[in-house]
């Protein structure tokens, strides 16, 4: 039985046996056996009580008291084939660059898959769709500063294509940044960059 969510179109919904890391015979936020839906990722208002927060954490109310909430996008990943109140499978916080002009910036605060569903490649997916979202928003950079036991977020950002930076990292045709927006921790701070 077909119900309407499952006919929507979207700019990035894709089956997800097309995700990268999916083990075989098993789509990432599924277990073998169960057949898998239409994975959909989103952005919803930051807030504490917003879908995913859960997921996220603490590190959500930490960035909202640091940045105003117009700058903060929290993206979660959700099945089409669930019930429209189940909880999202996973979800990820970010800070952009000033709302009023193009983003050029984005920090990456947190990624995370909800437990249940961990381990079928849910955190490449919503990775490789979130980067894909970002660059059509006319993001140009994306930033992350791990900390201690970020390792395995580390680890997925490597295998995408971050790389270590201590200053900018841009491109010369991308250099061209609005000094006045970007904090100033990030020129010698120790992080992973990705030109988008």
């Amino acid at each position: 039985m077909s119900s309407p969510s499952n006919k929507r179109r979207t700019r990035y919904a894709a089956s997800p046996g097309t995700s990268p890391g999916t083990s075989p015979g098993t789509s990432p936020g599924t277990s073998p056996g169960t057949s898998p839906g239409t994975l959909l990722l989103r952005e919803v208002p930051a807030h504490t009580g917003a879908p995913g927060a859960g997921i996220i954490g603490p590190a959500l109310e930490r960035v909202l008291r640091e940045a105003p909430a117009a700058r903060c996008r929290l993206y979660v990943l959700t099945d089409l084939g669930r019930p429209a109140a189940a909880a999202p499978l996973a979800a990820a916080l970010l800070e952009t660059g000033m709302p009023r002009h193009v983003p050029e910036w984005a920090l990456l605060h947190a990624l995370a898959v909800a437990a249940p569903h961990r381990g079928g490649g849910l955190d490449r997916r919503l990775l490789d769709d979130l980067l894909m979202e970002l660059r059509a928003d006319g993001v140009r950079a994306v930033w992350f500063l791990p900390g201690p036991g970020d390792d395995d977020l580390r680890a997925l950002l490597e295998s995408a294509g971050f790389r270590s930076a201590t200053n900018h990292g841009l491109s010369r045709e991308n250099e061209q940044t609005d000094g006045y927006d970007e904090p100033e921790i990030w020129r010698w701070a120790p992080g992973l960059f990705r030109e988008l």
